[in-house]
């Protein structure tokens, strides 16, 4: 099977609604490096249940991300970071970066707190894109493909990884408490995240990145998640 044939008709999107695992939300938020290194590991854990049934069903084999949790820089088989959160294939590791959730957390502890939980949402579903095939069959695709055609591919494969977080948020909502304030904190981040100039269009616009998050997040379910089989302008 060809590797966009295998994306776009992927067992993932098969798997069913998402089943809560009761997440809840550390007491703690993340306002200095030591606290943000146990919110993320305590959304991790949740992550670590969640994940699982969904992976197994699909017909991949489930195995638990690495974390490491970092501020300034990091250097990793994949390239530095500096400023972002990234996943790495080659070390099957989430690095999140924490100075701009503290920062976040201290100006607004709701915002900070769906930002910091959110990203690690979207992070780990890089994780699980890898897990399932769907990110070495994006690499195959990218070989071959124009400038052009590896931004829209990079969108796709950023978009499904919002659509899978927001799968996850959704199914555990209740429980983490995304709701009245936290819930209009948590939208107003996916409906504000996505490409801005002058970066590369390599996330998708707003726009796109909202309507994504918002659908995952509403079904609780991947089979929102097929980013793969739409229009370039559902990606752009």
């Amino acid at each position: 099977m060809n590797p966009a044939t295998f994306n776009a008709t992927h067992r993932l999107y098969k798997t069913g609604v998402m089943r809560t695992v009761n997440c809840k939300q550390a007491k703690t938020g993340p306002g200095n490096g030591s606290q943000a290194l146990a919110y993320f590991k305590a959304i991790k854990t949740c992550l670590d249940r969640a994940w699982p049934k969904q992976v197994a069903a699909s017909g991949a084999r489930f195995r638990s991300p690495g974390l490491v949790v970092w501020g300034g820089s990091v250097n990793t088989p994949c390239g530095g970071g500096v400023g972002r959160a990234f996943y790495c294939p080659t070390t099957h590791t989430i690095y999140m970066e924490s100075p701009s959730i503290i920062s976040f957390y201290r100006q607004n502890p709701t915002f900070g707190r769906m930002v910091g939980t959110f990203t690690m949402a979207h992070e780990y579903a890089h994780a699980v894109q890898w897990m399932t095939g769907l990110g070495q069959a994006y690499t195959k695709l990218r070989y071959d493909a124009s400038a052009a055609g590896a931004l829209q591919l990079s969108r796709r494969l950023e978009l499904q990884a919002s659509c899978l977080g927001n799968v996850f948020l959704g199914a555990n909502r209740t429980s983490y408490g995304i709701t009245g304030y936290a819930y209009q904190m948590w939208l107003y981040d996916v409906n504000n995240s996505g490409d801005r100039p002058p970066y590369p269009r390599d996330h998708g616009s707003t726009t796109n990145h909202g309507a994504w998050s918002r659908a995952a997040f509403q079904s609780r379910n991947p089979a929102s998640c097929n980013t793969w089989s739409v229009s370039p302008a559902r990606v752009s």
